[in-house]
């Protein structure tokens, strides 16, 4: 992955929750909460975190920093999907989102001038 900017990654992370939103019919705002949420808004952060950790690579402290959660909770979390995959219609469904965050992350400049922060969607 790229040298670290926090910028970059939140906008990373705003992609990868809203877009796990979208696919679940959520709003990217209740999967960045800043406390637990509903539980499916919990699971779709998971997923969201699961997203980056997999698809684009960024280690479990950068992940857990934009979604200002304990990098345990992470990795928990990316435990948790992965077992779910299991299930042969949740992994492709995972693979698609993964496909589609990582096409869109690879067509941004990312260089977070235009971040928006995680803490604006609290």
């Amino acid at each position: 992955m790229s040298e670290f900017n926090p910028a970059r990654d939140d906008d990373r992370a705003y992609l990868a929750a809203a877009l796990t939103a979208f696919a679940l019919g959520l709003k990217a705002e209740d999967v960045l909460r800043g406390d637990r949420g509903s539980k499916a808004s919990s699971r779709a952060r998971q997923i969201a975190m699961y997203l980056l950790r997999a698809g684009l690579g960024m280690s479990l402290s950068r992940v857990a920093r934009t979604f200002r959660r304990d990098r345990t909770t992470v990795s928990y979390s990316c435990h948790l999907i992965e077992d779910m995959r299991d299930d042969p219609d949740f992994d492709i469904w995972i693979e698609q989102l993964t496909v589609g965050l990582t096409s869109v992350a690879a067509l941004g400049g990312g260089d977070g001038r235009g971040s928006r922060s995680l803490a604006d969607a609290s």
